[in-house]
């Protein structure tokens, strides 16, 4: 068994440290992804937005602004090798509330989801940029962008007339880790967004 110089040596390394704070930021995570699930009649529910209103979190505002369903990603066409290929689409506008840019890759694709039938989230496979189609890259303080997030759905997939999408908060702890430094940590589900899933499933080009 160590002793307790040892352990003291331990906690102060660097290394462990880290493990240590992503092992939290996991659990937090995990414990957090319950809240989208059917609440209890005893729960609060969330608030519920709909296309056009805008979500004011810590790190990011969200306004969601339509959805749809396609054989192709936005700008793209049907896939000849597998005319089957569904994705479903979220376009959203959204500002980056916090005093330095961070990657398209980031917050948004963690802390936007879909709500699935079992109400269990799940994360974008793709984040585009509306305006030419690539790959979002960093997002910048202040400024507005409008982004598309592409789930890649099952063949044969049977899309909701209107369609669940949840969005987490995430809010800056100026000690975040053991080691002091500051950080945007995403916390529980903040709000829902109930928005009509337009069918464009018999066009074989992006419009």
């Amino acid at each position: 068994m160590a002793n307790k110089d040892e352990l003291v040596k331990a906690a102060r390394n660097p290394w462990w440290q880290g493990a240590a704070a992503v092992a939290l930021i996991a659990l937090v995570v995990t414990f957090a992804l319950g809240g989208f699930k059917q609440a209890k009649s005893t729960s609060k529910p969330l608030p519920q937005y709909s296309a056009g209103h805008r979500y004011q979190g810590g790190a990011m505002a969200v306004t969601p602004l339509r959805a749809w369903v396609a054989r192709y990603k936005p700008g793209g066409q049907v896939d000849r090798f597998d005319p089957g290929k569904l994705y479903l689409v979220l376009q959203v506008e959204i500002e980056n509330r916090t005093p330095r840019s961070f990657n398209g890759f980031g917050y948004p694709r963690e802390d936007v989801i879909l709500v699935s039938a079992t109400r269990e989230p799940i994360k974008p496979d793709t984040l585009l940029m509306s305006d030419d189609h690539s790959v979002a890259a960093d997002l910048h303080p202040r400024l507005k962008q409008r982004v598309d997030l592409v789930w890649n759905l099952p063949k044969n997939y049977v899309h909701a007339p209107r369609q669940t999408w949840g969005v987490f908060a995430r809010d800056y702890k100026a000690k975040a880790y053991i080691n002091d430094e500051g950080a945007w940590l995403q916390g529980k589900p903040a709000a829902k967004f109930l928005i009509p899933v337009q069918d464009l499933r018999d066009r074989a080009v992006a419009p």
